[in-house]
Protein backbone atom coordinates (compact mmCIF):
# COMPACT_ATOMS: atom_id res chain seq x y z
CA UNK A 1 0.00 0.00 0.00
CA UNK A 2 2.97 2.47 0.90
CA UNK A 3 4.46 1.73 -2.46
CA UNK A 4 1.30 2.41 -4.19
CA UNK A 5 1.34 6.33 -2.63
CA UNK A 6 4.81 6.37 -4.56
CA UNK A 7 4.29 8.15 -7.48
CA UNK A 8 1.89 10.59 -6.07
CA UNK A 9 4.61 11.65 -3.26
CA UNK A 10 7.49 11.56 -5.92
CA UNK A 11 5.39 13.88 -7.83
CA UNK A 12 4.38 16.21 -5.02
CA UNK A 13 7.54 16.68 -3.92
CA UNK A 14 8.84 17.12 -7.58
CA UNK A 15 6.55 19.76 -7.86
CA UNK A 16 6.77 21.43 -4.36
CA UNK A 17 10.57 21.39 -5.30
CA UNK A 18 10.26 23.13 -8.98
CA UNK A 19 7.89 25.54 -7.28
CA UNK A 20 10.87 26.76 -5.18
CA UNK A 21 13.13 26.27 -7.64
CA UNK A 22 10.85 28.77 -9.39
CA UNK A 23 10.28 31.29 -6.18
CA UNK A 24 14.12 30.99 -5.99
CA UNK A 25 14.87 32.19 -9.58
CA UNK A 26 11.79 34.84 -9.53
CA UNK A 27 13.81 36.09 -6.06
CA UNK A 28 17.52 35.87 -7.88
CA UNK A 29 15.92 37.85 -11.03
CA UNK A 30 14.17 40.47 -9.18
CA UNK A 31 17.16 40.99 -6.72
CA UNK A 32 19.20 40.77 -9.71
CA UNK A 33 17.05 43.59 -11.57
CA UNK A 34 16.89 45.58 -8.60
CA UNK A 35 20.66 45.81 -8.06
CA UNK A 36 21.10 46.91 -11.84
CA UNK A 37 18.09 49.34 -11.85
CA UNK A 38 19.79 50.86 -8.65
CA UNK A 39 23.32 51.45 -10.46
CA UNK A 40 25.14 49.38 -7.81
CA UNK A 41 27.38 48.23 -10.52
CA UNK A 42 27.57 51.39 -12.74
CA UNK A 43 31.21 51.53 -13.17
CA UNK A 44 31.73 54.42 -15.78
CA UNK A 45 34.52 56.18 -15.75
CA UNK A 46 35.04 58.91 -13.12
CA UNK A 47 32.29 56.88 -11.39
CA UNK A 48 32.37 57.34 -7.29
CA UNK A 49 32.52 53.64 -6.31
CA UNK A 50 33.54 51.47 -2.69
CA UNK A 51 35.30 48.57 -2.35
CA UNK A 52 32.70 46.01 -0.46
CA UNK A 53 33.38 42.55 1.09
CA UNK A 54 29.89 40.77 1.25
CA UNK A 55 31.55 37.60 2.03
CA UNK A 56 35.46 36.30 3.48
CA UNK A 57 38.16 36.82 0.44
CA UNK A 58 35.86 38.31 -1.81
CA UNK A 59 36.18 42.49 -2.80
CA UNK A 60 33.55 43.70 -5.01
CA UNK A 61 33.22 47.72 -6.65
CA UNK A 62 29.63 49.60 -6.08
CA UNK A 63 28.64 52.75 -6.65
CA UNK A 64 27.93 54.67 -3.85
CA UNK A 65 25.07 56.23 -5.30
CA UNK A 66 23.60 52.66 -6.41
CA UNK A 67 23.99 51.27 -2.98
CA UNK A 68 21.87 54.47 -1.77
CA UNK A 69 18.92 53.92 -3.85
CA UNK A 70 19.46 50.40 -3.38
CA UNK A 71 19.38 50.75 0.47
CA UNK A 72 15.63 53.27 0.20
CA UNK A 73 14.11 50.16 -2.25
CA UNK A 74 11.62 48.67 -0.95
CA UNK A 75 13.71 45.19 -1.22
CA UNK A 76 16.61 47.34 1.04
CA UNK A 77 14.49 48.48 3.18
CA UNK A 78 13.11 44.83 3.64
CA UNK A 79 16.82 43.56 3.91
CA UNK A 80 17.97 46.10 5.86
CA UNK A 81 14.82 45.90 8.99
CA UNK A 82 16.15 45.31 11.96
CA UNK A 83 20.04 44.49 11.44
CA UNK A 84 22.71 45.67 13.75
CA UNK A 85 26.01 46.37 12.60
CA UNK A 86 29.12 47.36 14.56
CA UNK A 87 31.31 50.38 12.72
CA UNK A 88 34.10 52.48 13.07
CA UNK A 89 31.09 55.17 13.85
CA UNK A 90 29.56 53.08 16.66
CA UNK A 91 26.80 50.60 16.67
CA UNK A 92 24.12 51.19 13.67
CA UNK A 93 20.42 50.24 13.97
CA UNK A 94 18.86 49.85 10.93
CA UNK A 95 14.63 49.99 11.41
CA UNK A 96 12.02 50.92 8.35
CA UNK A 97 9.26 53.34 8.97
CA UNK A 98 7.25 52.86 6.15
CA UNK A 99 9.11 54.03 2.99
CA UNK A 100 12.20 55.68 4.88
CA UNK A 101 14.61 54.36 6.46
CA UNK A 102 16.06 54.99 9.83
CA UNK A 103 19.70 54.49 11.15
CA UNK A 104 20.35 55.09 14.62
CA UNK A 105 23.48 55.42 16.20
CA UNK A 106 24.50 54.62 19.65
CA UNK A 107 26.80 55.33 21.06
CA UNK A 108 28.23 57.14 18.44
CA UNK A 109 31.74 58.15 17.83
CA UNK A 110 33.25 60.30 15.00
CA UNK A 111 36.95 59.82 13.80
CA UNK A 112 37.09 62.74 11.02
CA UNK A 113 40.62 64.76 10.52
CA UNK A 114 38.26 67.86 9.05
CA UNK A 115 36.51 68.05 12.44
CA UNK A 116 38.84 67.13 15.28
CA UNK A 117 41.84 65.25 15.35
CA UNK A 118 41.00 63.03 18.33
CA UNK A 119 37.82 60.84 17.99
CA UNK A 120 34.59 62.48 19.33
CA UNK A 121 32.09 61.14 21.04
CA UNK A 122 28.69 62.35 20.45
CA UNK A 123 25.60 61.96 21.72
CA UNK A 124 23.05 59.12 20.34
CA UNK A 125 22.12 60.37 16.75
CA UNK A 126 18.79 59.69 14.33
CA UNK A 127 19.60 59.59 10.47
CA UNK A 128 16.04 59.24 8.44
CA UNK A 129 16.69 58.79 4.61
CA UNK A 130 13.56 58.56 2.08
CA UNK A 131 12.91 58.48 -1.33
CA UNK A 132 11.39 61.94 -2.48
CA UNK A 133 7.90 61.26 -3.80
CA UNK A 134 7.69 62.34 -7.82
CA UNK A 135 9.29 61.12 -11.01
CA UNK A 136 13.01 61.67 -9.58
CA UNK A 137 12.51 60.27 -6.82
CA UNK A 138 15.14 57.45 -7.79
CA UNK A 139 17.30 59.97 -7.94
CA UNK A 140 16.94 62.61 -4.86
CA UNK A 141 16.70 60.96 -1.65
CA UNK A 142 15.59 63.20 1.35
CA UNK A 143 17.28 63.08 4.23
CA UNK A 144 17.57 64.09 7.86
CA UNK A 145 19.82 64.13 10.66
CA UNK A 146 19.19 64.93 14.59
CA UNK A 147 20.09 64.25 17.94
CA UNK A 148 19.98 65.96 21.22
CA UNK A 149 21.24 68.97 20.75
CA UNK A 150 20.94 69.51 16.86
CA UNK A 151 18.40 69.14 13.81
CA UNK A 152 19.70 69.04 10.10
CA UNK A 153 17.69 68.21 6.63
CA UNK A 154 19.21 67.89 3.37
CA UNK A 155 18.55 67.21 -0.47
CA UNK A 156 20.82 64.29 -2.00
CA UNK A 157 20.87 64.09 -5.51
CA UNK A 158 22.72 61.35 -6.66
CA UNK A 159 24.31 60.63 -9.83
CA UNK A 160 27.28 58.09 -11.02
CA UNK A 161 30.32 60.31 -10.36
CA UNK A 162 28.80 62.29 -7.04
CA UNK A 163 26.44 62.69 -4.20
CA UNK A 164 25.04 66.30 -3.96
CA UNK A 165 23.99 67.24 -1.23
CA UNK A 166 21.46 70.58 -0.57
CA UNK A 167 21.16 71.04 3.53
CA UNK A 168 20.58 73.78 5.82
CA UNK A 169 20.75 74.10 9.46
CA UNK A 170 17.92 75.99 11.02
CA UNK A 171 18.79 78.57 13.81
CA UNK A 172 20.16 76.96 16.15
CA UNK A 173 21.83 78.07 20.10
CA UNK A 174 26.01 78.00 19.19
CA UNK A 175 26.38 76.72 22.86
CA UNK A 176 24.19 73.37 20.98
CA UNK A 177 26.85 73.42 18.87
CA UNK A 178 29.47 73.40 21.31
CA UNK A 179 28.15 70.65 23.28
CA UNK A 180 27.64 68.51 20.74
CA UNK A 181 32.05 68.79 20.26
CA UNK A 182 32.58 68.73 23.54
CA UNK A 183 34.93 66.25 23.32
CA UNK A 184 37.45 68.54 21.32
CA UNK A 185 36.81 71.65 22.75
CA UNK A 186 38.25 72.07 26.26
CA UNK A 187 36.05 75.67 26.59
CA UNK A 188 33.04 73.59 26.67
CA UNK A 189 33.17 73.06 30.00
CA UNK A 190 33.65 76.86 31.50
CA UNK A 191 32.29 78.73 28.56
CA UNK A 192 28.83 80.45 28.87
CA UNK A 193 28.08 80.71 24.99
CA UNK A 194 25.05 83.24 24.05
CA UNK A 195 23.78 83.61 20.21
CA UNK A 196 22.67 81.69 17.69
CA UNK A 197 23.87 79.98 14.15
CA UNK A 198 22.01 79.61 10.92
CA UNK A 199 23.93 77.61 8.16
CA UNK A 200 23.16 76.47 4.44
CA UNK A 201 24.81 75.10 1.59
CA UNK A 202 25.54 72.70 -1.11
CA UNK A 203 28.87 69.85 -0.72
CA UNK A 204 29.37 67.31 -3.25
CA UNK A 205 30.69 63.64 -2.43
CA UNK A 206 33.59 63.06 -2.51
CA UNK A 207 35.05 66.06 -2.22
CA UNK A 208 37.52 67.62 -5.13
CA UNK A 209 39.00 70.50 -6.47
CA UNK A 210 36.33 70.72 -9.43
CA UNK A 211 33.64 70.30 -6.67
CA UNK A 212 34.23 74.16 -4.32
CA UNK A 213 31.62 73.32 -1.40
CA UNK A 214 29.07 76.49 -0.56
CA UNK A 215 28.67 77.60 2.74
CA UNK A 216 25.97 80.43 3.50
CA UNK A 217 26.27 81.14 7.68
CA UNK A 218 24.82 84.12 9.72
CA UNK A 219 25.35 84.26 13.23
CA UNK A 220 23.19 86.53 15.27
CA UNK A 221 23.78 87.92 19.01
CA UNK A 222 27.21 85.89 19.91
CA UNK A 223 28.57 86.51 23.41
CA UNK A 224 30.94 84.33 25.01
CA UNK A 225 32.24 84.67 28.49
CA UNK A 226 34.43 82.23 31.31
CA UNK A 227 37.23 82.39 28.87
CA UNK A 228 39.49 84.04 30.83
CA UNK A 229 41.02 86.62 28.22
CA UNK A 230 40.60 89.52 30.49
CA UNK A 231 43.93 88.00 31.74
CA UNK A 232 45.82 89.69 28.93
CA UNK A 233 44.52 93.09 29.58
CA UNK A 234 47.93 93.73 30.88
CA UNK A 235 51.20 92.45 32.57
CA UNK A 236 53.18 89.00 31.37
CA UNK A 237 51.81 86.24 30.09
CA UNK A 238 53.63 83.02 28.87
CA UNK A 239 54.40 82.57 24.68
CA UNK A 240 55.39 79.50 22.91
CA UNK A 241 57.58 80.56 19.90
CA UNK A 242 58.70 78.29 16.92
CA UNK A 243 62.76 77.94 17.05
CA UNK A 244 64.58 77.75 13.59
CA UNK A 245 64.18 73.81 14.43
CA UNK A 246 60.72 73.85 14.64
CA UNK A 247 60.60 72.93 18.34
CA UNK A 248 58.16 75.32 20.63
CA UNK A 249 60.37 77.61 23.44
CA UNK A 250 57.86 79.25 25.87
CA UNK A 251 59.29 82.28 27.70
CA UNK A 252 57.71 85.22 29.35
CA UNK A 253 56.43 88.19 27.63
CA UNK A 254 54.39 91.61 28.66
CA UNK A 255 54.51 94.78 29.87
CA UNK A 256 58.79 94.71 31.81
CA UNK A 257 59.51 92.24 29.67
CA UNK A 258 62.39 93.10 26.85
CA UNK A 259 60.58 91.51 24.15
CA UNK A 260 57.66 94.00 24.60
CA UNK A 261 56.49 97.09 23.33
CA UNK A 262 53.78 99.14 24.01
CA UNK A 263 51.10 100.38 20.67
CA UNK A 264 53.29 103.74 20.58
CA UNK A 265 56.35 102.78 21.16
CA UNK A 266 55.66 99.99 17.66
CA UNK A 267 55.05 103.27 15.65
CA UNK A 268 51.61 104.03 13.50
CA UNK A 269 53.25 102.09 10.39
CA UNK A 270 53.84 98.33 11.54
CA UNK A 271 50.29 98.46 12.93
CA UNK A 272 48.53 100.03 9.77
CA UNK A 273 50.80 97.52 7.31
CA UNK A 274 49.42 94.48 9.60
CA UNK A 275 45.87 95.61 9.18
CA UNK A 276 46.08 95.93 5.83
CA UNK A 277 47.88 92.79 4.50
CA UNK A 278 45.62 90.76 7.24
CA UNK A 279 41.95 92.21 8.52
CA UNK A 280 41.39 95.31 6.87
CA UNK A 281 38.14 95.34 8.43
CA UNK A 282 39.54 95.18 11.73
CA UNK A 283 37.90 98.16 13.03
CA UNK A 284 34.47 97.20 12.38
CA UNK A 285 34.03 94.01 12.76
CA UNK A 286 33.19 92.04 16.03
CA UNK A 287 36.20 89.52 16.02
CA UNK A 288 35.13 87.81 13.27
CA UNK A 289 34.01 88.21 9.41
CA UNK A 290 31.44 86.02 8.49
CA UNK A 291 32.45 85.99 4.81
CA UNK A 292 35.81 84.86 5.55
CA UNK A 293 35.01 82.55 8.29
CA UNK A 294 32.28 80.81 6.11
CA UNK A 295 35.09 80.34 3.52
CA UNK A 296 37.24 79.14 5.98
CA UNK A 297 35.01 76.33 6.89
CA UNK A 298 34.01 75.06 4.34
CA UNK A 299 36.24 72.16 3.03
CA UNK A 300 38.15 72.56 0.31
CA UNK A 301 40.31 69.63 -1.83
CA UNK A 302 42.43 68.90 1.13
CA UNK A 303 38.91 68.34 2.72
CA UNK A 304 40.46 70.52 5.44
CA UNK A 305 39.26 74.15 6.45
CA UNK A 306 40.88 77.01 4.96
CA UNK A 307 42.28 80.08 7.06
CA UNK A 308 40.97 83.75 6.06
CA UNK A 309 41.19 84.57 10.53
CA UNK A 310 40.44 88.18 11.59
CA UNK A 311 43.65 89.80 13.54
CA UNK A 312 41.56 88.50 17.21
CA UNK A 313 41.00 85.04 15.48
CA UNK A 314 45.11 85.26 14.90
CA UNK A 315 46.03 85.83 18.34
CA UNK A 316 43.38 83.49 19.78
CA UNK A 317 45.30 80.79 17.53
CA UNK A 318 48.38 82.46 18.50
CA UNK A 319 47.52 82.27 22.64
CA UNK A 320 45.14 79.70 22.67
CA UNK A 321 43.93 76.76 20.25
CA UNK A 322 47.28 76.26 18.48
CA UNK A 323 47.51 75.76 14.54
CA UNK A 324 45.47 72.50 13.92
CA UNK A 325 43.53 72.76 10.56
CA UNK A 326 39.96 71.67 12.08
CA UNK A 327 36.37 72.82 12.27
CA UNK A 328 36.76 72.52 16.02
CA UNK A 329 39.85 74.35 16.33
CA UNK A 330 38.03 77.07 13.81
CA UNK A 331 35.18 77.43 16.46
CA UNK A 332 37.22 77.72 19.69
CA UNK A 333 39.02 80.52 17.86
CA UNK A 334 35.31 81.96 17.52
CA UNK A 335 34.86 81.61 21.48
CA UNK A 336 38.24 83.40 22.07
CA UNK A 337 37.46 86.12 19.68
CA UNK A 338 34.44 86.90 20.53
CA UNK A 339 35.09 87.07 24.06
CA UNK A 340 38.05 89.45 23.41
CA UNK A 341 36.75 92.00 21.61
CA UNK A 342 34.56 92.30 24.47
CA UNK A 343 37.56 92.27 27.52
CA UNK A 344 40.09 93.70 25.33
CA UNK A 345 38.82 96.43 22.76
CA UNK A 346 41.12 97.22 19.63
CA UNK A 347 43.64 98.45 20.57
CA UNK A 348 44.80 95.97 22.91
CA UNK A 349 44.09 93.21 20.93
CA UNK A 350 46.10 94.58 17.93
CA UNK A 351 49.59 95.40 20.34
CA UNK A 352 48.80 92.05 21.49
CA UNK A 353 49.03 90.47 18.06
CA UNK A 354 51.97 92.44 16.88
CA UNK A 355 53.95 91.68 19.97
CA UNK A 356 53.35 87.97 19.66
CA UNK A 357 52.47 86.96 15.64
CA UNK A 358 55.04 84.23 14.12
CA UNK A 359 56.94 86.01 11.99
CA UNK A 360 59.78 83.19 11.37
CA UNK A 361 62.02 80.80 13.04
CA UNK A 362 62.83 82.04 16.22
CA UNK A 363 60.97 85.61 15.42
CA UNK A 364 57.57 85.99 17.65
CA UNK A 365 56.73 89.64 17.57
CA UNK A 366 57.18 92.77 15.27
CA UNK A 367 60.28 93.92 17.64
CA UNK A 368 62.53 90.85 16.76
CA UNK A 369 61.56 90.64 13.79
CA UNK A 370 62.22 94.55 12.53
CA UNK A 371 65.78 93.94 13.81
CA UNK A 372 66.12 90.36 12.55
CA UNK A 373 65.18 91.13 8.97
CA UNK A 374 66.25 95.05 8.49
CA UNK A 375 68.71 95.52 11.58
CA UNK A 376 66.04 98.42 12.38
CA UNK A 377 64.05 99.41 15.58
CA UNK A 378 60.35 98.91 14.34
CA UNK A 379 59.70 102.72 14.67
CA UNK A 380 62.63 103.06 11.76
CA UNK A 381 61.01 100.58 9.26
CA UNK A 382 59.99 102.59 6.10
CA UNK A 383 56.33 101.82 4.59
CA UNK A 384 57.66 99.24 2.03
CA UNK A 385 59.66 97.66 5.18
CA UNK A 386 57.10 97.80 7.11
CA UNK A 387 54.51 96.37 4.41
CA UNK A 388 56.76 93.46 3.63
CA UNK A 389 56.84 92.33 7.19
CA UNK A 390 53.18 92.49 7.62
CA UNK A 391 52.65 90.60 3.76
CA UNK A 392 54.82 87.56 4.89
CA UNK A 393 52.66 86.60 7.71
CA UNK A 394 50.59 84.10 5.79
CA UNK A 395 53.89 82.36 5.59
CA UNK A 396 56.76 83.80 7.72
CA UNK A 397 59.17 80.99 7.76
CA UNK A 398 59.10 80.11 3.92
CA UNK A 399 59.98 83.91 3.61
CA UNK A 400 62.59 83.68 5.86
CA UNK A 401 64.35 80.64 4.27
CA UNK A 402 63.49 81.79 0.22
CA UNK A 403 63.77 85.61 0.63
CA UNK A 404 65.84 86.73 3.76
CA UNK A 405 68.34 83.97 4.00
CA UNK A 406 68.73 83.99 0.03
CA UNK A 407 68.62 88.28 0.68
CA UNK A 408 66.49 88.33 -2.31
CA UNK A 409 63.04 90.24 -1.54
CA UNK A 410 59.81 89.79 -3.56
CA UNK A 411 58.14 92.80 -3.39
CA UNK A 412 55.16 92.14 -5.56
CA UNK A 413 52.67 91.45 -2.21
CA UNK A 414 54.77 94.25 -0.33
CA UNK A 415 54.03 96.89 -2.76
CA UNK A 416 50.13 95.85 -2.80
CA UNK A 417 49.85 96.15 1.17
CA UNK A 418 51.49 99.83 1.05
CA UNK A 419 49.10 100.49 -1.42
CA UNK A 420 46.45 99.11 0.92
CA UNK A 421 47.70 101.97 4.00
CA UNK A 422 44.63 104.38 2.97
CA UNK A 423 46.10 106.35 6.37
CA UNK A 424 49.41 107.52 3.94
CA UNK A 425 48.60 109.72 1.37
CA UNK A 426 48.07 108.42 -2.33
CA UNK A 427 51.25 109.99 -3.37
CA UNK A 428 53.48 108.83 -0.94
CA UNK A 429 51.73 105.24 -1.17
CA UNK A 430 52.71 105.23 -4.89
CA UNK A 431 55.94 106.30 -4.11
CA UNK A 432 57.25 104.13 -1.94
CA UNK A 433 55.74 100.90 -3.83
CA UNK A 434 58.26 101.98 -6.49
CA UNK A 435 61.38 101.40 -3.77
CA UNK A 436 63.26 98.73 -3.02
CA UNK A 437 64.15 97.19 0.43
CA UNK A 438 67.30 95.83 1.67
CA UNK A 439 67.66 93.24 4.25
CA UNK A 440 69.86 93.16 6.77
CA UNK A 441 72.79 90.36 5.95
CA UNK A 442 72.01 87.00 6.60
CA UNK A 443 73.70 85.21 9.17
CA UNK A 444 74.07 88.26 11.37
CA UNK A 445 70.67 88.18 13.40
CA UNK A 446 68.92 85.42 11.73
CA UNK A 447 66.44 84.66 14.90
CA UNK A 448 66.04 85.84 18.07
CA UNK A 449 67.27 84.18 21.43
CA UNK A 450 63.68 84.17 23.59
CA UNK A 451 64.71 83.74 27.53
CA UNK A 452 62.93 80.63 28.97
CA UNK A 453 60.22 79.85 31.35
CA UNK A 454 61.76 78.07 33.93
CA UNK A 455 61.83 74.50 33.83
CA UNK A 456 59.78 74.86 30.51
CA UNK A 457 61.07 73.88 26.77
Amino acid sequence: MALSRTGPVRRWLLRGALALGVAATVAASATAVTLAASGVFDYRAGAWTVALRPLPGVTVQANVSGLLRLATSPLGLRLLDGRVRTTQLGTLAFQRDGAALIVRCAPCRLHDARVATQRIALPPTELRVSRRPGVESNNVLDVELRNAHLAASAAATLSPEAVRLDWQLPATPLAAVVRTLADAMPEARNAQVGGSVQASGRIALPLGRDRRPVLRLHLDRLQVEGLGTEALRHGRFALNCPLPDGTPRQFLTGEGERTWASLDALGPLMAQAAIAAEDQRFEEHAGYDLTELARALAPDGDDRPRGASTITQQLARTLYTGYERTLARKLRELLYAVEMERTLGKPRILELYLNTVDWGPGLCGARAASRAYFGKRVPQLSPLEAAWLAGLLRAPHAAHREQWATQTPRLERARWVVMQMRSLPRSEREKWSQRGIEFAPAGAKGGVTVPAVAGVR
